[in-house]
């Protein structure tokens, strides 16, 4: 590497870390409001659907977070081969799957019988979905035609210099 070329790979490291850490604290919160939900006596009180509520809207944010982070790594790497279709479909599947896990708490909060509660998350994750889309999902799919246009044109650059 020459010394006008800048390294990111630590700051990768270090953002990775914070992914793992996003991601243990939204499993740690979900297992508490799973546990929550099914060892309270009585689920529907204020308080308690105020706790899950609360719940439902951090586990959306850490989940939103780990999206985010995951996609703004591809930012600092320096190689990053051209868009295909199997890395499209890898990119689509990952987007569909970070933002179905936020299903998971609604459904929890129909199967306990808190329909309102569920409207209220449910809202609260289409949000998230929109937010995530606009943040993470738009951006890195300009980003992969750019820079597919790069990698092809520079390509295209070395071929006609041979």
């Amino acid at each position: 590497m020459t010394t006008d070329e800048t390294d990111y790979s630590d700051y990768i490291k270090h953002m990775s870390s914070f992914n793992s850490e996003f991601t243990f604290i939204a499993g740690f919160t979900f297992t508490t409001l799973t546990l929550l939900i099914t060892l309270l006596p009585d689920p529907s009180s204020i308080m308690a659907q105020l706790t899950f509520f609360f719940l439902a809207i951090l586990f959306d944010l850490l989940i939103f977070l780990v999206s985010w982070n995951t996609i703004n790594n591809i930012y600092f790497c320096r190689n990053v081969p051209p868009l295909t279709k199997r890395l499209a479909m890898f990119n689509w599947l990952s987007f569909l799957c970070f933002n179905l896990s936020g299903v998971a708490i609604i459904l929890v909060f129909i199967l306990s019988d808190l329909i309102y509660l569920a409207i209220a998350s449910g809202i609260v994750w289409a949000l998230g979905v929109i937010a995530n889309f606009i943040f993470t999902y738009k951006p890195l799919l300009e980003f992969r035609k750019t820079r597919a246009y790069i990698l092809g044109r520079v390509e295209k650059e070395e071929s006609q210099k041979d």
